[in-house]
């Protein structure tokens, strides 16, 4: 998805993410942040084998967040105000236009665990009838 061009990080391509708000676990936040930003709602939902790392200078803050990876029913992006448009690409041309390196990583990940069959480790879905 890439970043409007009034908002912070304008004219970048990135994947959703977000904050955890008060009371939510990750993986809530995660599902949040999913329909916020993009109207998106998942059949399947998983933890990938990997986290994202940053540094928030303003919190003086280093962030160690887990990293999920769902799946839909339909390919219609619905964005808010933080986007103005969206691809959806091959891993490889996903991992080119994406700016952050940890974004780039994560698309490798998943690309990775899904040629090994993922999605049969029960262990790694999250259940969303809870």
């Amino acid at each position: 998805m890439k970043r409007a061009p009034e908002r912070l990080y304008a004219g970048i391509y990135h994947c959703v993410h977000g904050k955890i708000r008060e009371g939510e676990t990750a993986w809530q936040a995660a599902l949040r942040e999913m329909k916020e930003e993009t109207g998106l709602k998942p059949s399947r939902f998983w933890v990938l084998d990997g986290t994202s790392s940053f540094y928030e200078a303003r919190e003086d803050r280093m962030n160690i967040v887990p990293v999920f990876a769902a799946e839909v029913k339909t390919d219609k992006i619905i964005f808010g105000k933080e986007h103005c448009s969206y691809e959806w690409l091959p891993v490889e041309e996903a991992v080119e236009k994406v700016a952050w390196e940890n974004h780039k990583k994560s698309l490798q990940i998943l690309h990775r665990m899904m040629s090994e069959g993922f999605k049969d480790k029960k262990w790694l879905e999250i259940s969303l009838n809870d």
